[in-house]
């Protein structure tokens, strides 16, 4: 066996994972397309409360068999393909984490340059971040993190103690914030290193629906005290004192002029989108990439569970060789779409949309359950595609695989596609009915299925996806079929 450590060979790929990919691929399009057409500073609001008729249900399939099922399902991919990089990088006797960080590297590289240049929903920066933070519970002993953790624990104390008895100390809660996630990573590390492949699986489902249970709960819990303008009512005639009062007083301040700031942002995005110049455009996606990176780490932390499980199906055999283990995909299936789904629908009947003040509790506890059903329905999508492939219905899937094999170029390209069509620096189709935005992503996927089919019949690779490798491995991929 030669230890050359490359890219994978077409004869060597999992090509079921293809299919997955592709699928994902589909439906993370469905779900994008939408914001194309309206604010992302709107994303937490859920359905439109104004949309009606066949929009109203298109937007309504969308919420509950689409959104949030199909992210999961490419950072459930990503993690598949971490791991079988890192088992050729074994196979092949070579190092791995050079590669590996020249990957992680280029992806940031693609993330920003999307999200910045192209569309603000991006979300390879986050599996960037999380791909990073991998690293970190891989290569970095559990006693250290846990020596970072307290010691930002410790400088929390110290400043929270400054602040209760001067004015104008340094804030106290972004090393608390810091601290946490860092005892988390130390908890992983530990036991990855204890039972190796049983932790993936573990760590992974802990870090995914651990922070989804608890936004449930509290959203269950708030929903048992008064509508939010009631509690400051009671909060008002409870401060008793001229400094609570000061306080409170403070308090609501700054959540009014945090809301305002919000509200002002979203119709600053929708101007800028709708009629603003390409220019205007830019700086504003720029503007909202700095602003969001807390964000991102935060999420990154909730995708690096994703990363773990999908790692689990590869180190544990069973995406390796899914022929092998069709009985647990069939049990994916008819145990993860019907308590995943099931999850989504008791979701929407709470509730679809946010409305600032009125609903919050309600919603929040929407969005919890939700993301809760996520997972599983993410699980049983994968479990009915893998059996589907390995079954008589193998050739209707095919065109699956062959846009994801291009992946990452069909990602970028359904952004490019996707506001030169909608946006005012284009053609300028902002604000199209939901239904209609379904049939645009249902034609221009088959039109990149077409183009997969053209462009693989020639090439080895496609156009990013050449690039990523290039960058992964430091040597330039043959593209060309026809060249050895």
């Amino acid at each position: 066996m030669s230890n050359e450590f490359k890219p994978i060979a077409a004869s060597d790929r999992i090509h079921v994972l293809d299919v997955i990919r592709g699928f994902a691929l589909l439906g993370i399009f469905m779900m994008n397309v939408e914001f194309f057409n309206r604010p992302l500073g709107e994303i937490g609001l859920g359905l439109p409360a104004a949309v009606a008729g066949i929009d109203h249900w298109a937007g309504w399939f969308v919420y509950v068999f689409v959104r949030g099922k199909f992210w999961t399902m490419f950072s459930l991919l990503f993690g598949m393909g971490f791991a079988v990089m890192l088992g050729r990088a074994e196979q092949a006797g070579r190092a791995f984490l050079g590669p590996y960080v020249r990957r992680t590297l280029a992806l940031a590289v693609f993330g920003a340059l999307h999200a910045i240049f192209i569309w603000s929903g991006d979300i390879l920066f986050s599996y960037a971040m999380g791909a990073a933070i991998l690293m970190i519970v891989l290569y970095t002993r559990p006693k250290t993190l846990l020596l970072i953790a307290g010691t930002c624990l410790g400088v929390a104390a110290m400043f929270a103690g400054l602040s209760a008895v001067m004015s104008g100390s340094p804030p106290w809660q972004p090393f608390a914030v810091i601290a946490l996630p860092l005892l988390v990573l130390c908890a992983v590390a530990a036991a990855l290193r204890r039972w190796p492949i049983k932790a993936l699986r573990n760590a992974g489902l802990m870090l995914y629906l651990l922070p989804f249970l608890m936004m449930a709960v509290s959203g269950f819990m708030q929903m048992r005290q008064p509508p939010e303008p009631e509690r400051d009512r009671i909060a008002q005639a409870a401060a008793d004192t001229p400094v609570k009062q000061d306080a409170l007083t403070k308090r609501l301040k700054e959540r009014t002029e945090k809301r305002q700031e919000h509200e002002a942002s979203v119709v600053e995005e929708a101007r800028v989108m709708q009629g603003g110049s390409y220019i205007e455009a830019v700086t504003l996606r720029a503007r909202e990439f700095v602003r969001h990176m807390g964000d991102n780490v935060a999420f990154s932390i909730i995708v690096l569970g994703m990363f773990l499980l999908g790692a689990w199906f590869i180190r544990s055999g069973v995406m390796a060789h899914p022929e092998q283990h069709l009985p647990l995909f069939r049990q994916l299936m008819w145990v993860g779409l019907p308590v995943g789904l099931g999850l989504t629908l008791v979701s929407a009947g709470i509730a679809t949309t946010h409305v600032r003040g009125v609903n919050d509790s309600e919603y929040r506890m929407a969005i919890g359950l939700m993301m809760l059903g996520n997972l599983p329905a993410c699980l049983g999508y994968v479990g009915a595609l893998v059996l589907l492939w390995h079954g008589r219905a193998r050739m209707l899937f095919a065109p699956f695989a062959l846009a994801g094999r291009m992946a990452l170029t069909h990602y970028i390209a359904q952004s490019v596609i996707g506001t030169l069509f909608f946006y005012g620096y284009g053609l300028a189709y902002w604000g199209m009915g939901r239904a209609w935005q379904l049939v645009f992503v249902l034609v221009v996927f088959a039109l990149q299925v077409v183009f997969s089919r053209w462009w693989l019949a020639r090439f080895r690779y496609g156009p990013l996806e050449w690039l990523w490798r290039w960058a992964t491995y430091g040597q330039r991929p043959v593209m060309r079929l026809m060249d050895s």
